[in-house]
């Protein structure tokens, strides 16, 4: 086997798994509860079903807290997704509306790429334009971390472990 085809399974890998994460990320919009721009809440649930942890929203200041939304889930850590975040916001259109607004694009609105992803994610992914797909790909490079969070609860004490740390409560 060349080093070239393992490479190229590596990348699929790596792609899949960001598809993957996209279908996560964005099934956490609903259709009754579809956003209409990105603002903080949107980034609230981008955050939270990226990386796994909750945010507390005060004043459209989010802070992650310790608890995570599931427990067993390796998930990026908070500036890759914040990252990722970001690139949707400053690169696709949120809704219908604003696609017919921003000239030049002809991928999919954040809404509708939501609900393709539901459906099927790798064919969905396929009609996110290529500099969308690597700005994302840049995100989770260049962050180098990732963070393996895992909740267990054992009678009264919760232990949550993420990025190294352990804490115990109870």
């Amino acid at each position: 086997m060349t080093r070239r085809s393992v490479l190229g399974r590596r990348a699929n890998a790596g792609i899949l798994g960001v598809v993957v994460l996209l279908a996560l990320t964005l099934g956490a919009c609903a259709q009754k509860n579809t956003p209409t721009e990105y603002n903080t809440l949107t980034n609230q649930n981008f955050l939270e079903s990226c990386t796994n942890y909750y945010f507390d929203n005060t004043n459209d200041t989010l802070a992650q807290t310790g608890n995570t939304v599931k427990a067993d889930v390796t998930a990026p850590d908070q500036p890759t997704c914040q990252c990722q975040y970001e690139i949707f916001v400053n690169q696709m259109p949120i809704n219908s509306s604003a696609a017919k607004a921003q000239a030049g694009y002809s991928g999919p609105n954040f809404t509708d790429l939501n609900a393709q992803l539901k459906t099927d994610p790798q064919k969905a992914w396929d009609t996110v334009p290529d500099t969308i797909k690597s700005a994302i790909n840049d995100c989770t490079n260049s962050s180098g971390t990732s963070q393996s969070t895992t909740t267990t609860v054992a009678g009264d004490q919760t232990t949550t472990t993420g990025a190294g740390d352990t804490t115990t409560t109870g």
